[in-house]
């Protein structure tokens, strides 16, 4: 919703989700995979500690064509939770 977006909600939500994997889970790595023109999403991911690892090109079938994914990757080792 248009409302709730430049407030850092997913930021947020993407710190939450890392602390439950990491701190609760015992997890080693988390994974983001996003559509390239995603760019919340990105900003998000990459705000909460998160670094852009490659582009999968043209893998993603959307709306009648292909389209390329990000993926991010984070570690336990580089994960700050604050």
């Amino acid at each position: 919703m248009p409302a709730f977006r430049s407030r850092g909600l997913g930021t947020d939500v993407v710190r939450v989700l890392c602390n439950y994997g990491f701190a609760v889970r015992g997890l080693h790595r988390l994974q983001v995979e996003t559509l390239a023109d995603n760019a919340a999403m990105i900003r998000a991911a990459t705000q909460a500690g998160f670094a852009q690892e490659g582009t999968l090109r043209r893998s993603a079938w959307v709306n009648g064509h292909f389209a390329d994914e990000v993926i991010l990757g984070l570690l336990a080792s580089e994960w700050n939770p604050n």
